[in-house]
């Protein structure tokens, strides 16, 4: 394999050791089959060059390039042989191990998965580049275990790739299982597209030429690309928002992509001018970036008379965040921000969703819309208590109703109340992954006021009969 391919901007100590593995690899292990056909030169290969794709690790790259040798019956001592350092030696075995971590429907403690990607993030990110190849190659797989690894990939890798900001990984997962587990559901959904194609070519060539002509008249320094949503973010959004195909908004996407963020506020100031924004639609993630680091500026905006009446989501970013919007932090090998993003408790709440909607695919295949529909409901919150248990309850939701339903022996004496670690108003509104912590005292604190700052008849009624 050339080194130069995988990963150019190695500095030359990096690169020499990188070499002198590639080198061992080519030699020792090119007549080494693994049992779905490849070498495991070749399927190192296979690994190192989906990793290089986000990062130029020397360190990962060469425990990609070893990792799998384990599974042979010399493979410790092969690797023993090998010139990997003592750290790489330890990843390698440890990312082996990770080989029998596995998401189904009988899997209850999902903390106790998470945490095995969690003690390091080079581990998490080894692994996901390891699932994206085996994504890349199902035929390889026995039919059986080609539906396990696409269930698997799709309710747990691509969802944790989603949390973690590595969108371009989450979207050719998703679209590479969701089809072969849903094939139906999946072919009416891709004869909508193709039945749509030829206009949102058209729609999205002019409306790029139309803003292309006016960036430069305002001597913004840009490049622009085009997206159509991905099938299963399609799919996802239908189910979540009861929503038709023909209604959705952000389906066509046109990317402003600047040199600095600056001319980022004045190619919207542009697009704003010369087009019709949808109010409410205008998202500035760049003043405030979403918890996963992603930054953006999207505006939806009526489209060009004549061409369609499809609406435009006008997404704007440098170049810097349009590759951090691509692979998320492991673009730059921030490890710390991987965990933090994975350990929120918004990460819990989006697995657990999808850990439950595997369940229930398992045990009635036929109702698969059906549960999605169930689990992304958007009428109930998912919120956790201070011991990281999670609960679904119905919207509008606030902290009194939440402390009344999760402890009604206690909740006249409710002192305060805590919200993500800070304490609130018992009023306060919760949202999704929030996580509440409520503190009692001795004697009842319960007054009328109470009334006032609960949704949920049920807790008014439990109000009422402390009275």
């Amino acid at each position: 394999m050339d080194l130069h391919a995988l990963c150019p901007n190695l500095p030359n100590r990096a690169k020499k050791h990188v070499q002198e593995v590639l080198h061992f690899v080519d030699t020792e292990l090119s007549t080494f089959e693994r049992r779905s056909g490849e070498s495991y030169a070749q399927h190192g290969y296979e690994v190192a060059g989906v990793l290089s794709e986000v990062m130029c690790d020397s360190t990962l790259l060469c425990v990609a390039l070893l990792h799998d040798v384990f599974l042979h019956p010399g493979g410790a001592a092969i690797v023993a042989a090998s010139p990997l350092t003592a750290t790489e030696r330890s990843l390698a075995r440890r990312m082996h191990a990770l080989r029998r971590l596995h998401i189904h429907e009988q899997t209850h403690d999902l903390d106790q998965v998470l945490q095995a990607f969690t003690d390091d993030a080079r581990l998490l990110i080894l692994r996901m580049a390891h699932r994206v190849n085996d994504v890349r190659h199902l035929e390889r797989f026995a039919p059986s275990l080609r539906k396990q690894i696409a269930r698997e990939t799709l309710h747990m890798y691509a969802s944790i790739a989603g949390r973690l900001g590595m969108q371009a990984w989450r979207i050719e997962m998703e679209d590479r299982t969701f089809p072969l587990l849903q094939p139906r559901i999946a072919t009416r959904l891709q004869s909508r597209f193709a039945s749509k194609q030829a206009m949102d070519q058209h729609c999205l060539e002019h409306t790029q030429k139309f803003l292309q002509k006016h960036l430069r008249a305002a001597h913004i320094d840009c490049r622009t690309e085009t997206r159509i949503k991905s099938l299963y973010s399609t799919y996802q959004k239908m189910v979540r928002k009861h929503r038709r195909f023909e209604d959705l908004t952000d389906r066509l996407a046109l990317r402003i992509i600047t040199k600095d963020a600056m001319d980022c506020y004045r190619a919207l100031a542009v697009a704003h001018e010369f087009m019709h924004p949808i109010p409410g639609k205008l998202k500035d993630y760049i003043g405030a970036p979403k918890e996963n680091g992603y930054r953006s500026i999207h505006t939806v905006v009526y489209p060009l008379p004549g061409v369609t009446e499809q609406p435009i989501e006008i997404q704007i970013r440098t170049e810097e965040m349009h590759r951090l919007g691509r692979y998320g932090p492991a673009a730059h090998g921030q490890y710390k921000s991987l965990l933090y993003a994975l350990s929120s408790a918004h990460t819990r709440v989006a697995l657990v969703r999808d850990l439950e909607t595997l369940r229930a695919q398992t045990t009635s295949p036929g109702q698969f819309a059906q549960a999605l529909g169930k689990y992304f409901r958007e009428d109930h919150l998912a919120v956790f208590d201070a011991k990281n248990n999670l609960y679904h309850l119905p919207k509008p939701l606030t902290a009194l109703d939440f402390v009344c339903t999760v402890f009604p022996g206690q909740f006249a004496r409710l002192r305060a109340v805590k919200v993500n670690g800070r304490e609130q108003h018992v009023g306060l509104s919760l949202k999704d992954g929030d996580t509440v912590e409520a503190v009692f005292g001795r004697t009842s604190r319960m007054n009328t006021e109470w009334l006032r700052h609960c949704e949920h008849a049920a807790t008014k009624q439990r109000i009422r009969s402390q009275r």
